[in-house]
């Protein structure tokens, strides 16, 4: 197995495990969060998530960069990170500003936690297309 697709396998592991501690624990968690501690826990929370998550996506990124370069395009792959990059961009990124400046509000937490799902779905597509075109690889 080469470099790059050692590099796939951990960087869409690590997302995979990621998105899903996110969607079922981290998000539906700021519902509990006490309303005076809201505002300082979550900007502390997403300053240090973004420590994790911006290199990973870029990294993902990144390796299909490295696979256009070698004149392998993967064009479902670069579908499915696109959608997750505006998914990122245009709902969950507007949901956190809101909770950043407004504090603790249930409708903008929930619709973090409905909107996240896309996220959630098409991380887990691109695991799966990683492992199993790892499995096929190494069966051949």
């Amino acid at each position: 197995m080469d470099r790059l697709s050692v590099v796939q396998i951990i960087v869409d592991s690590g997302l995979l495990i990621l998105i899903w501690l996110v969607q079922l624990i981290i998000y539906p968690s700021l519902c509990y969060t006490a309303d005076k501690e809201f505002i300082c826990w979550h900007k502390r929370y997403s300053g240090l998530i973004s420590l994790i998550i911006i290199p990973l996506m870029l990294l993902q990124a990144g390796v299909e960069v490295m696979h256009f370069l070698r004149g392998d395009v993967r064009w479902h792959r670069v579908f499915l990170i696109c959608v997750i990059w505006v998914s990122t961009f245009s709902f969950s990124a507007p949901c956190h500003g809101r909770l950043h400046c407004d504090g603790k509000n249930l409708i903008t937490i929930n619709r973090l936690v409905r909107t996240n799902w896309v996220r959630t779905v098409f991380w887990s597509l691109l695991f799966l297309e990683t492992v199993l075109v790892s499995l096929n690889r190494y069966i051949k």
